[in-house]
């Protein structure tokens, strides 16, 4: 669940001077990315650089004004006409009664793979695109606070089974525990297996499951 570090802003759709996009690197998340104040559109949207291709396990957010937002991952690599795919699908950040009274601004929304679209899950990605708009309040100013990016979580390996040695047992031990003396009903037993069987072998080579059978049963005997 490592953090998955953005290297830098490829292209914006509005900023405001003196809040642009490239305050979404910043570690700190104090300055926003907000839209130019002249621009009409209650819509923007920013595309940011990862340093590596990555999967992405978890997305964190802080909103800063807008209603909804979408998130959409693609590659470098890709063609500029190339459409990107869907990591978040539209999700709402603020009510309309929320956004006329210009309150709940800045709330935080977290998301992980279950919230994905799973096309996207275990992919490797470069590039992210994030589109948020605000159609209720039409004089608001909005925008992000910090989008934070993380692998998605390591399963860790089987813990190691203890051996024979660790828990006290030797090979020897196991090799040499006397077998208890067969008694008639263990012959008989054995007997009727062999019946079963189909008496294609001897008595003494029985199958792996009637030799089980077998084991089970003196143990039975052998309970105190």
């Amino acid at each position: 669940m490592a953090p998955i570090k953005i290297s830098y802003v490829v292209s914006f759709s509005s900023q405001d001077p003196k809040y642009p996009a490239e305050n979404l690197l910043s570690d700190d998340g104090i300055q926003p990315w907000l839209g130019c104040p002249k621009d009409r559109r209650r819509q923007l949207s920013v595309e940011l650089q990862l340093e590596r291709a990555s999967p992405i396990g978890y997305v964190d957010v802080g909103n800063h004004g807008c209603a909804f937002l979408q998130i959409e991952v693609g590659r470098s690599s890709w063609p500029r006409d190339q459409p990107y795919l869907t990591l978040v699908p539209t999700v709402t950040l603020m009510t309309p009664a929320d956004s006329k009274l210009d309150q709940n601004r800045c709330g935080v929304r977290m998301f992980k793979e279950s919230d994905f679209s799973e096309l996207t899950v275990g992919q490797k990605w470069d590039r992210v695109r994030l589109t948020c708009s605000q159609p209720f309040s039409p004089c608001s100013r909005f925008g992000l606070s910090f989008i934070r990016l993380r692998t998605p979580q390591e399963q860790g390996p089987d813990p190691p089974q203890p051996s024979l040695e660790a828990v006290g047992v030797s090979h020897t031990s196991v090799l040499t525990l006397p077998i208890p003396r067969r008694s008639r009903e263990e012959e008989q037993l054995r007997s009727c297996l062999w019946k079963l069987e189909g008496a294609a072998c001897s008595p003494a080579h029985l199958s792996r499951s009637a030799q089980m059978v077998l084991l089970a049963a003196r143990k039975q005997v052998l309970r105190p």
